[in-house]
């Protein structure tokens, strides 16, 4: 989310609005928005009912929490790019917005964005510059 929160401009440039969709509660869910230095909307969905719509419930977690994913819907409310994301494989900021940008244009995407791998080593550098930004959080607190 980091990611997306850092081309942030990019995306509304292109005509698009960023959200995210947490399980948690707001109480919840606004620190770790704040901590992750995320400047779009984290909304709610404690009901579950919006993950399972979008087939993201993943009950077998923690109780059900949602899968990482990526959606592209346009202005008509219609699915226009879904992702779901792993671990070691994932769509990236770049391949989103090009997306983006050619759906607002009114063109129709050369390519769907793909899957790429996430070299782990990068995953744990981003995190670790991540809690030196912003600090890191006793789980006691």
């Amino acid at each position: 989310m980091a990611d997306y929160s850092a081309h942030l401009e990019d995306f509304r440039a292109a005509g698009a609005q960023l959200v995210a969709i947490s399980v948690n509660d707001a109480a919840r869910a606004e620190p770790v928005r704040q901590e992750l230095g995320i400047k779009f909307p984290l909304l709610c969905d404690t009901s579950r009912a919006v993950v399972k719509k979008y087939g993201l419930l993943n009950s077998g977690e923690k109780g059900g929490i949602a899968f990482p994913a990526s959606f592209v819907i346009d202005r008509d409310r219609v699915v226009r790019f879904r992702a779901l994301e792993q671990v070691a494989s994932r769509v990236t900021v770049d391949q989103l917005l090009e997306l983006v940008r050619e759906l607002g244009r009114g063109a129709e995407p050369k390519t769907k964005p793909r899957n790429s791998g996430v070299f782990p080593g990068l995953m744990f550098l981003r995190a670790t510059m991540n809690a030196m930004r912003h600090g890191v959080r006793s789980p006691n607190k």
